[in-house]
């Protein structure tokens, strides 16, 4: 990325298309080949429309799911941005609380970038 700038324009556009369910504006910031992981639920994803699906899906469990962003750091291609997650479980995920419980993380997640668009996304997470 070029300046603060375009990092803090791109890391926006993520987070609003996540928070607005808006999946191809989601999944417009992503390269074709892009990767997803996270570790702690055991998740891997190549391809930018098998990671969407995933958001897609995750969605209808969690259907009132933000993300509140906290804090970006950028250096070259590398973003880690800190964000609160929260909503209320659907019921529909065996994972999640049952149907009415509130959903609540912290995450920390790495992205890397390649030609403006996000090559990698690796998350971490932790508790409240």
């Amino acid at each position: 990325m070029s300046s603060s700038t375009d990092v803090n324009e791109l890391v926006h556009e993520w987070v609003d298309a996540y928070n607005n369910q808006d999946f191809d504006r989601f999944g417009a910031v992503f390269t074709d080949d892009a990767v997803y992981t996270c570790g702690a639920f055991g998740l891997a994803f190549t391809g930018r429309d098998a990671f969407v699906g995933h958001i897609r899906e995750y969605a209808g469990a969690v259907p009132d799911r933000t993300l509140t962003l906290k804090r970006v750091i950028a250096e070259g291609d590398a973003i880690a941005i800190e964000t609160d997650f929260a909503g209320t479980s659907s019921g529909a995920h065996p994972a999640l609380p049952p149907a009415g419980q509130p959903v609540t993380a912290t995450f920390c997640t790495i992205l890397q970038l390649r030609g403006g668009r996000i090559a990698s996304q690796t998350d971490y997470l932790g508790g409240q």
